[in-house]
């Protein structure tokens, strides 16, 4: 997100090599998983019609209010590796007069993004106290596997295990 920052004052601490370094890494090594993460959100929500990257950028800075800004350079990669490891599937459709690429999550897919969605609302929550934050996560609908963090949709009425760890989970939302 610094490099987002156009001016600064020259004594401000952002200006110094050191610390402009130390948040350079903090930010790309918080990002790296956080983007397969959002990419994968935005992509659950059109499960059937899919999306093309350029639509996919642009509701990614629009749902994140331009804070988490992924370059062409970063997306299309994450988009290969999940189809390469079978989490997404792609076909390609004309629109507007050209041929566009739209991805879809597969079945291995949704249960990525539920489960990389688990584990980090959960980390979330268990360190929002050290980071002075608020975290409020839905009850209404899912549950988080207490074994490995699974985001687990309680409206399916046929959930009894965790479809990730294989925990018996029945029971959990009552």
């Amino acid at each position: 997100m610094f490099r987002n920052i156009k001016t600064m004052r020259p004594e401000a601490m952002i200006g110094t090599e050191q610390y402009r370094s130390y948040i350079e890494s903090f930010e790309s090594e918080l990002l790296r998983g956080i983007s397969t993460l959002s990419t994968l959100s935005i992509i659950s929500k059109h499960p059937e019609e899919g999306i093309y990257g350029y639509q996919l950028l642009k509701e990614l800075q629009e749902e994140t209010q331009r804070m988490l800004v992924i370059e062409e350079g970063t997306l299309y990669p994450i988009l290969r590796k999940l189809e390469r490891d079978g989490m997404l599937s792609s076909e390609k459709k004309h629109s507007g007069g050209r041929p566009r690429k739209y991805y879809k999550l597969t079945e291995e897919g949704v249960k990525l993004n539920d489960h990389m969605a688990g584990f980090f609302s959960k980390l979330l929550e268990a360190i929002a106290s050290l980071i002075e934050i608020e975290v409020k996560l839905p009850e209404k609908h899912f549950i988080y596997c207490p074994n490995c963090a699974n985001k687990i949709d309680v409206t399916d009425e046929e959930y009894r295990f965790c479809n990730i760890c294989g925990l018996n989970i029945e029971g959990l939302a009552k």
